[in-house]
């Protein structure tokens, strides 16, 4: 049998019920993907600041809020994150996710560099499980 394929996927948001959102998203692919030797393990972090302490694991998928506390609980955002991210390793697919819907900030992200930009709406988070797999299958494509 071929070595189980590990994707990490880490989250990044200070929403705590939203990181349970993810999760579950998180772990209804893992069901769906099992049939394909593959298995997504995961990392939450509530800060940019706490994040960037780990990316030298090499996450190859991030999901990023876009406005986060930071440690001394001043806004941010994830622009900072997604360039530094971006030079750990230019592969890591990032989906920002944000409650704030803005065309500007979207194309800008976009071109730095982001996979997808989603909003935290109903519509989206619909989105988020088949981008997953898709995201997953290319990865497994060239591996």
């Amino acid at each position: 049998m071929p070595e189980l394929k590990e994707i990490k996927v880490f989250i990044i948001e200070d929403d705590f019920v939203f990181i349970e959102i993810l999760v579950n998203l998180l772990e209804s692919v893992n069901s769906e993907i099992s049939d394909k030797n593959v298995r997504i393990s995961y990392q939450t972090f509530y800060s940019t600041k706490e994040a960037s302490f780990e990316l030298s694991q090499k996450p190859d998928i991030v999901m990023l809020d876009y406005y986060l506390m930071d440690d001394e609980l001043k806004a941010d955002t994830g622009t900072k994150l997604l360039d530094v991210i971006k030079e750990f390793n230019p592969n890591t697919d990032v989906i920002i996710i944000s409650g704030q819907e803005s065309d500007r900030v979207r194309k800008e992200l976009l071109a730095k560099g982001a996979t997808n930009y989603l909003s935290k709406d109903e519509e989206s988070i619909k989105t988020i499980k088949p981008l997953l797999i898709s995201l997953i299958d290319k990865k497994l494509a060239k591996s």
